[in-house]
């Protein structure tokens, strides 16, 4: 294998692990200042998920990429799972905090703001799921090209975009798209 492409694929992963890394202790820290939060959960507790999420995603990505086997495939769709609920639920969380100037443009409704940016992470991941778990759907377009030949008149392309296929999605689920497309 190309030594170069193993350099991007390593800095690449570190670059993910790093950013990743940043946005759980931000979401962690964000959510640590709900009042909801903080009246119902221990910090200890609130730490101790955030250090479980965040070694779940590592090995995911770690372990869970590339390996073989239901421990690096459960690995690695929870892990790439949670980093998408993480980057749904960090978006709106930023948003708020950089509209607020996180929390001293107008300190008193703050905290409530970033309950809702909170709640909408949440439900965002949630739809993001549903969508995930279902299949795509198919579309059928009818193009009339000027000057096609007569015998290319009725001729079908079919296009599969953006299939990430790999240990989560493989010759199954693909097998699965091209009969979906066939019907």
């Amino acid at each position: 294998m190309n030594t170069s492409y193993l350099a991007r694929g390593l800095m690449f992963g570190t670059i993910l692990i790093s950013a990743c890394t940043l946005m759980h202790i931000y979401v962690f820290w964000r959510a640590a200042s709900l009042p909801f939060v903080d009246r119902h959960i221990s910090r200890k507790i609130l730490i101790r998920a955030g250090v479980i999420m965040w070694a779940i995603f590592l090995f995911g990505r770690v372990i869970g990429h590339g390996g073989t086997g239901v421990l690096a495939g459960t690995l690695e769709f929870l892990g790439m799972n949670w980093m998408a609920v993480l980057f749904l639920t960090f978006i709106p969380l930023l948003a708020i905090d950089l509209v607020t100037l996180f929390g001293f443009l107008i300190p008193k409704l703050s905290a409530s703001l970033r309950g809702w940016a909170f709640l909408v992470g949440v439900v965002l991941s949630l739809i993001a799921i549903f969508q995930g778990l279902r299949p795509p759907v198919v579309e059928k377009y009818e193009v009339s090209l000027p000057g096609l030949p007569d015998a290319m008149d009725g001729t079908v392309l079919v296009a599969l975009s953006d299939m990430h296929l790999g240990s989560q999605l493989g010759e199954r689920w693909l097998a699965a798209r091209i009969a979906q497309v066939k019907a």
